[in-house]
């Protein structure tokens, strides 16, 4: 009897102490999802101190001067989805792949044409303030212009994290709607980090598996 109601004891523990550890854990990524990363200064400024993560996406935007003016502008405010270098591997290899099957020479992001690398750069670009919290509101997302007027779409996203249906960490799904109102012509990138205030705006950090201009440069570029 007395080892019965011992067992019953270290049962009754163990589930408040496994009910404390859920609570610890919810909480957690509650206060994780409403922090926000703060920069004291523009996006170009910290694209340009994190050592040469960003160094693909600082040779494009030395060729998109006005895009590039409006991240180091501290009086503008803007909304950017900036792409590690991985993102422009990714695309270049893809393209490369191609076109060697077509017994073309390879081409280089310093190959590509200008009006193309213009309107690709653009893309990630959005006027005014753009995050988690103006997205949650949004269930099917939000069609937001780019700063050429392109049309693309931004959903809140919350991952799932140690068996919590929806208690990982904020996303954003940011969606190329390919000039089409039907989904499945769409190509959407998720982000590995979201939030980040600078002086001059929003920045959003793609995931490395995404693909500079949502494979646009195989397209465009092997025709």
């Amino acid at each position: 009897m007395m080892k019965r109601i011992c067992y019953v004891g270290i049962s009754v523990l163990l589930l408040l102490m496994g009910l404390a550890s859920c609570k610890k854990g919810n909480t957690y990524y509650e206060d994780y999802q409403i922090k926000y990363t703060e920069y004291n200064g523009t996006m170009l400024e910290f694209l340009e101190e994190q050592g040469s993560v960003y160094d693909s996406l600082l040779l494009v935007l030395e060729r998109v001067p006005d895009l590039r003016a409006r991240l180091k502008n501290p009086k503008d405010t803007i909304t950017f989805f900036a792409m590690t270098n991985n993102s422009f591997t990714n695309a270049i290899d893809a393209m490369n792949a191609i076109r060697a099957a077509g017994n073309r020479p390879h081409l280089f992001l310093e190959d590509i044409p200008q009006p193309l690398i213009d309107t690709l750069t653009y893309h990630y670009a959005f006027n005014g303030i753009h995050d988690t919290e103006s997205l949650k509101d949004f269930v099917e997302g939000k069609e937001i212009r780019s700063v050429d007027d392109y049309r693309m779409t931004m959903k809140y996203k919350v991952s799932s994290a140690s068996g919590i249906i929806e208690g990982g960490q904020q996303q954003i799904v940011l969606s190329d709607m390919n000039n089409s109102i039907f989904q499945r012509y769409w190509q959407e990138s998720n982000t590995s980090v979201v939030n980040i205030r600078t002086t001059n705006g929003r920045l959003h950090i793609l995931s490395p598996s995404h693909n500079f201009g949502f494979s646009k440069l195989a397209k465009f570029l092997n025709r």
